[in-house]
């Protein structure tokens, strides 16, 4: 398009050059004619923007993970006039669906129109846009371009993947010590049942301040009068600052990890809680595998953000849980500070585990830092797993 304006100014340049020297029908024809070109390339695109019609449809709309959805959309013209260059633009295009489908560039004669259909393979968990993003409009000379946006895309729920575990290192010896210790009408004032926003009324005594000072708003912790947790499990929702699409497969990875862990202990009567922050901070508590399906639309939709560190919730977390129970932290970023945080809270009493997702696949080399953390971490009692982008996961969690 910028060479067609380039090539258009030079051409009424040298039309009104042409005619102030010579004069005469020509000369002037071929000037108005280059004066009134654009008035007329506006005018058709207009018609065009408003008259083209389309529809797009979606046959699934929560899928799991590794299952296919056909997408269709359609582009008719209904004139007698030719739509000379539409260009549609898609969504998804550079992300989970890059290589499916792509920007499709076609004209449309009289009376006619465009059928496409895509089988798409949802290959990562999430909930994503699907369909038709924009349609650009551009007239016979590439002199005007129009952009429509749809502005109503379709939505694909894709669930993550269960992987389920026959066995995962967990300690139940002292569960027994957690109920009695809990079995009180009163408030138990170790164990948090939830943490929300200050609302006017709370009591000053409910403030929690280290987490109100993290997330600069006041947050109020509620206790309940009993408690069976026995594993806390800490999810890292803060995001990479890789590509889009190599974020996403990390993210996968890591979600798949946590639902395994998960659905291995709701399956066993092992009682859970799962504690992320994501915009705001998320505390769900779970006893048998009847809680699960809550969770696991939870976990399919969760996003991940740049907000709280998980080396913070595991501090502020264990100050206030029951000692002697597991914890087990999901992260894709690992460093001293976290590796910091993980042996105070051994040293507190808890049963530590972290499930380590990484991005060696993405790039190209392993880091040592984490490394020497991955090393260490056994030979002071904390278990650790690695699991790569294209290892097996239950493989890895049940060794």
């Amino acid at each position: 398009m910028k060479r067609t304006r380039i090539l258009y100014i030079c051409l009424f340049a040298a039309a009104l050059v042409f005619a102030y020297f010579n004069g005469g029908r020509i000369p002037y024809m071929f000037l108005y004619t280059m004066l009134l070109l654009p008035a007329f390339s506006v005018l058709y695109t207009l018609i065009i923007y408003m008259r083209f019609k389309l529809g797009q449809d979606l046959d699934k709309r929560f899928v799991t993970k590794g299952d296919r959805v056909s997408f269709l959309f359609s582009i008719n013209n209904e004139d007698f006039l030719l739509y000379p260059y539409l260009k549609v633009s898609l969504y998804g295009s550079d992300t989970i669906f890059e290589n499916q489908y792509q920007i499709r560039n076609f004209s449309l004669p009289p009376f006619s129109g465009r059928n496409y259909a895509f089988e798409l393979q949802c290959n990562y968990r999430g909930n994503y846009e699907i369909g038709i993003d924009s349609v650009e409009i551009e007239d016979f000379f590439g002199l005007i371009k129009l952009r429509y946006n749809v502005g109503e895309p379709k939505y694909v729920t894709v669930y993550p993947k269960i992987v389920y575990l026959e066995k995962f290192h967990l300690r139940t010896d002292f569960m027994s010590e957690v109920h009695s210790m809990l079995n009180t009408r009163d408030e138990d004032m170790t164990t948090i049942s939830e943490i929300r926003k200050y609302q006017y009324g709370d009591s000053m005594k409910r403030i929690h301040w280290k987490l109100t000072a993290r997330t600069q708003e006041l947050m109020v912790r509620k206790f309940q009068s009993t408690s069976e947790t026995n594993t806390l499990l800490l999810l890292d929702l803060r995001k990479n600052h890789y590509s889009p699409g190599e974020n996403i497969m990390l993210e996968d990875k890591l979600i798949e990890a946590v639902v395994a862990v998960l659905y291995y202990c709701l399956n066993k009567w092992i009682p859970v809680e799962l504690v992320f922050f994501s915009e705001s901070l998320h505390s769900i508590q779970a006893k048998n595998h009847l809680m699960f399906n809550e969770i696991y639309e939870t976990l399919a939709r969760v996003r991940f953000s740049d907000d709280v560190a998980v080396e913070d919730l595991l501090e502020i977390y264990t100050e206030t849980a029951p000692k002697n129970s597991n914890i087990v932290v999901f992260t894709s970023n690992l460093g001293y500070g976290l590796y910091n945080q993980l042996c105070k809270t051994l040293d507190s009493g808890y049963n530590v585990s972290l499930v380590y997702i990484s991005p060696e696949k993405i790039t190209g080399t392993r880091d040592q830092e984490i490394e020497n953390i991955l090393t260490s971490l056994p030979e002071i009692g904390i278990k650790s797993y690695r699991i790569g982008l294209d290892d097996d996961t239950r493989a890895v969690l049940e060794s």
